[in-house]
């Protein structure tokens, strides 16, 4: 009984997001999930600590929100936005073509530099100011970011999420590195299928599917060999050099582009690289605040405010108002877009905590949930990755699902005298991909295109995630057997 209540929450969450929608279903999974928080023996204390948690972590994801809400109004008002589509006209005559080199190219790149979800706040914005549906651009930008995913901002997910905790040598970082995007690379291309029926869905049949292809090709070759040389890296190298190898391919349609309009991004990308790439700025900026034992809970969290991209979002729009001399900062539109999200958010992360913190006087509802999975034998490393997926879709973060989930996967693999490089790198692939159908990433995404209903990205994803996951754990069971 105590395992088909684990797996509830998650129920709820799913089920009433497609038959009602997103808003109806966090508030649902937050009602019946706090009812199971006290069932499993936790006590008030622990409730509101986990709640504080909840709030911190709602904190950090609506800075992200309100600067990328901040930068782009700016960016639209005062004309840059739609300078830039006007240079990609200058790249290649089909919007599908511009569509997909931002898909895949820009998002990439902003997942590599900044990750946190930040590509999910930019891209898609670009996308629809080029004409295209909001449904489409979100729900396609979030199935791509299932592979960017998998090395996150400079290799987090990776090195914080399994080789820190588990104590992994650096020869088992690489296998399990190389692993998760070969693999990744291959399941990606399969769900082009999905990504080529959404436009067609949208009265946008796709007619340059090899040029798509050379692009994604583009990209996943230097991808799969950086994640060999320099996993940290793998995701803004690969990008880096998949525009530029883009740019040499299409440049002989039209004039040579014009990249000033791209100049606020191309600023941020710098700032959100910056203390990555220079570690006396990164251990300047990496005090934290933090909250020891809320309410008595023995339950902490913190907030890096200097390490947020809402610095370096902010700046660059402020940059951009001098520059161009505007006369507004449209906070009131920024301002009220941010507090939509947060009545959303928060119910939706708070259900994730309370899942992850209920183990008080007994395993928490995920452990539960990873134990009944694990008595599956042989059949194990099919499942495997939609532990990952679960993991993501709960904390909303391919690196926390692997702290939470990877030392179950790692002792399972033990267990089961299975290849652990391979089990974990199911767990991280799958935690990557469950980052497409992660309700925080789609209510933060959805908010800022404007979109009333974040049931209609779900709905495009969630197909296209669990086939996903199926093909990766097909693709580890035949790498075992």
């Amino acid at each position: 009984m105590v395992y088909l209540l684990s797996f509830l929450p998650i129920a709820i969450l799913i089920v009433v997001s497609l038959v009602r929608g997103v808003k109806e279903a966090v508030v649902a999974g937050l009602l019946v999930t706090t009812v199971l928080f006290f069932y499993w023996g936790a006590s008030l204390n622990q409730y509101l600590g986990t709640l504080g948690v909840a709030f911190v972590t709602t904190l950090n994801i609506l800075m992200i929100v309100f600067g990328s809400a901040f930068l782009y109004n700016i960016m639209d008002k005062t004309g840059l936005v739609n300078g830039i589509s006007r240079s990609l006209d200058k790249l290649h005559p089909s919007k599908e073509i511009k569509f997909f080199l931002l898909a895949i190219g820009l998002n990439a790149f902003f997942e590599g530099v900044a990750g946190f979800g930040t590509p999910g706040v930019i891209v898609p914005l670009l996308l629809i100011a080029m004409g295209f549906n909001a449904v489409l651009s979100v729900a396609v930008v979030l199935l791509f970011d299932g592979l960017f995913s998998t090395f996150g901002a400079v290799g987090t997910p990776l090195l914080t999420g399994l080789q820190i905790p588990l104590h992994l040598t650096q020869t088992e970082v690489i296998n399990i590195a190389v692993l998760s995007a070969v693999a990744g690379v291959l399941v990606m291309a399969v769900l082009f299928l999905f990504i080529f029926r959404l436009f067609s869905q949208n009265k946008r049949p796709v007619q340059h599917k090899r040029q798509i292809f050379t692009l994604y090709a583009f990209f996943a070759f230097p991808f799969c060999l950086f994640a060999y040389l320099v996993p940290e890296l793998a995701t803004a190298l690969a990008a880096i050099v998949m525009l530029a190898l883009s740019v040499i391919y299409l440049k002989g349609y039209k004039n040579q582009p014009d990249f000033r309009p791209w100049i606020p991004y191309a600023t941020l990308a710098f700032l959100l690289l910056l203390p990555k790439l220079f570690n006396p700025l990164h251990r300047w900026i990496g005090w934290d605040i933090t909250f020891n034992d809320m309410f008595g809970s023995e339950i902490d969290a913190a907030i890096k405010p200097m390490q947020s991209p809402l610095i370096p979002f902010c700046l660059v729009g402020l940059g951009v108002v001098l520059f161009t001399r505007s006369k507004s900062l449209y906070l009131k539109e920024t301002g009220l877009k941010t507090l939509a999200v947060s009545l959303v958010l928060f119910p939706c992360i708070a259900v994730a905590q309370l899942m992850i913190n209920s183990g008080v006087t007994q395993p928490s509802m995920v452990s539960y949930i990873s134990g009944m999975l694990a008595q599956l034998g042989n059949l194990y490393p099919i499942v495997s990755p939609f532990i990952g997926i679960m993991g993501a879709f709960i904390t909303g973060s391919t690196t926390i699902s692997n702290v939470v989930f990877g030392p179950s996967q790692l002792a399972t693999s033990l267990s089961l005298d299975m290849p652990p490089a391979t089990v974990l790198s199911l767990q991280h692939s799958g935690a990557a991909l469950g980052n497409a159908i992660c309700l925080f990433n789609i209510i933060a995404a959805a908010s800022i295109a404007n979109l009333k209903n974040y049931k209609d990205v779900l709905v495009c994803n969630l197909a296209p995630t669990l086939v996903g996951g199926l093909l990766l754990g097909i693709l580890g069971w035949l790498w075992m057997n």
